[in-house]
């Protein structure tokens, strides 16, 4: 089943979003990392348009992910909060000639990602609350936008169906806003700059 220009593309499937974070207090001076972004899951979907048979303009879609944030040594390892993000991108991808029986491809993009529903706990709430007094947290991510890389390979199956693996990694970096009582205590440098896994299936159209 070979791809040729005019041909839509259309994946989905379950994908994984495994952050390699990294973090920097910018107002309190928290020594090491002090917040953490564990791994969030999700169902991703992307739309490719063949633009020629070799290269195709995608749209990388997904259902929200919500990640778990951490704090580290600095912050007693509490449970800090939560966040949900959109990570809308997209890139331009090459499709070699190798194989009819398997398609490679690599691709280069553009992503914006933006964060909401951000939470913070009563873990969090009772650290801070000791510490200063105060009576409530608050929390809030600055959008992101970055370059995206893709690796991925599709594998034909039958009646314009394909079986899809892709890697993508984002840039993402966002300022944490961290409040207690309305008035902010710190501002953490955090980037995010996650592998992204998807596993699905494919429909040409």
């Amino acid at each position: 089943m070979a791809y040729e220009a005019g041909d839509l593309i259309v994946k989905f499937g379950p994908a994984l979003v495994a952050p390699d974070s990294d973090s920097t207090s910018k107002q309190l001076g928290l020594p090491g990392e002090p917040v953490e972004v564990d791994d969030g899951v999700g169902i991703g979907i992307s739309g490719t348009y063949m633009m020629t048979d070799t290269v195709g303009l995608e749209i990388l879609g997904a259902s929200p992910f919500e990640h778990d944030i951490d704090g580290g040594l600095a912050l007693a390892n509490t449970r800090v909060g939560s966040t949900e993000h959109l990570p809308p991108t997209v890139l331009v991808n090459y499709f070699p000639p190798l194989s009819e029986k398997i398609k490679p491809y690599v691709g280069l993009g553009y992503n914006y990602t933006f964060f909401f529903n951000e939470d913070t706990t009563a873990e969090f709430d009772g650290l801070i609350g000791g510490l200063l007094g105060t009576d409530y947290t608050s929390l809030s991510l600055s959008d992101s936008h970055g370059l995206a890389y893709e690796i991925g390979v599709d594998i034909p199956l039958e009646d314009n169906l394909v079986f899809t693996a892709t890697v993508w990694n984002i840039d993402i970096d966002t300022v944490a806003t961290v409040k207690a009582n309305g008035n902010t205590i710190d501002k953490i440098d955090v980037e995010i700059d996650p592998w992204v896994y998807m596993v699905g299936i494919g429909i040409k159209f």
